[in-house]
């Protein structure tokens, strides 16, 4: 594997694209009115109403080399008051019958623990109210290389990814100048506080790997996959090393899709004796139906569960589930979602509620 690693490592190290390719920017404008309520006897959510727009956009480019090799670059642009940064780039080059390669930045996320959502706006996790549910490391929170398999090349379309971070530190987004951030490879532990929960790999490097099959053998409409993310030479984690991996699957059957998630992240441990998280297990399910060629429906509940080594502090089960619905005319689609948390921030009886109406036009 090691091996693997430095030969992706030397095809991506450097390369540029002489030809020219077309130039493309994509996006949506994506207003939101949102509105949080508390029903709950801890930490009441006292929110005013909010109104938002979106505020990014993707500049691409892709284009053929003369030996027939694809390549594509994209940037994401984020428009604030004052400026415009970019925080998320990759530049990939594809090889007929061998792969491709590429380089990524704050990019190429390769964690499945989400890939079973069917909801139709965002996942109940993931929408106005910020509720702390932890999830599990990603690749793309560090700038990374990786391959992926071409298609056809595996059977039972079978697809490979891996992707490698030669610095397990935080992307910088910088540009092509830019050197690496220093890194004390140090992971702090989490000592099971209440108002969430905080992943630190630390480590020198980090690898994930990924692996989805979409082809089964008398299992038309299913498709399983999973991941796996480990750190290298980690500090400070000496009764357990920081890791984390998902399974999912989802089944199309006529106009629904149901999907089914479970994922593990487990923390840096450096004590036996003083309380700290040592995992958290999350189970996802949904299900997305299609009424008609316009409106869509989708239902999910997310749980999310923190274990600590010694047992010796009560951990609450969060619970996050949403009723969601979108509508689309044209090239605009009017949303709502109706989600409600138990537990908030892993906090007894932090129980939420949050409406988000949404209208997007896409471009």
């Amino acid at each position: 594997m090691k091996k693997v690693i430095a030969l992706l490592s030397v095809f991506v190290l450097s390369f540029s694209v002489a030809n020219a390719g077309e130039l493309t920017i994509t996006g949506n404008a994506k207003a939101s009115y949102a509105i949080v309520s508390s029903d709950g006897t801890a930490a009441k959510a006292d929110q005013a109403k909010g109104l938002g727009i979106s505020n990014e956009f993707t500049l691409g480019a892709s284009g053929e080399l003369d030996n027939g090799y694809t390549w594509s670059y994209a940037i994401d642009i984020d428009a604030v008051e004052s400026s415009a940064t970019n925080d998320d780039a990759k530049l990939t080059v594809s090889v007929p019958d061998v792969g491709t390669f590429g380089i990524f930045l704050g990019e190429g996320g390769l964690g499945r623990d989400n890939a079973a959502s069917q909801s139709v706006i965002s996942r109940p996790s993931d929408t106005s109210y910020a509720e702390g549910m932890t999830d599990t490391f990603d690749i793309d929170g560090f700038d990374n290389i990786q391959y992926h398999t071409p298609s056809g090349l595996l059977p039972f379309g079978t697809t490979f990814k891996i992707g490698h971070a030669p610095s397990a530190r935080a992307t910088n987004g910088g540009d092509f100048k830019a050197t690496g951030l220093v890194n004390d490879r140090v992971a702090t532990p989490d000592t099971a506080s209440a108002g969430g929960i905080t992943l630190d790999g630390g480590g020198a490097t980090a690898t994930q790997y990924q692996v989805v099959v979409s082809e089964i053998p008398m299992a038309d409409g299913l498709t399983i996959g999973a991941d796996y993310m480990e750190f290298s030479g980690v500090l400070n984690a000496s009764d357990q090393a920081p890791e984390s991996g998902a399974y999912y699957a989802t089944y199309a059957v006529g106009p629904a899709v149901i999907g089914y998630s479970k994922s593990f992240a487990a923390l840096a441990v450096n004590s036996l004796t003083t309380e700290q998280v040592e995992q958290v297990e999350n189970r996802k399910y949904s299900i997305g139906f299609n009424v008609n060629d316009n409106l869509s429906i989708s239902y999910e509940n997310e749980e999310s569960e923190p274990t600590t080594q010694e047992a010796a502090t009560t951990q609450y089960v969060m619970e996050s589930e949403g009723l969601q619905a979108a509508y689309t005319m044209g090239g605009m689609t009017l949303g709502v979602a109706m989600n409600d948390h138990q537990n908030a921030g892993y906090t007894q009886n932090q129980d939420v509620k949050d409406t988000v109406f949404t209208v997007q036009m896409a471009f």
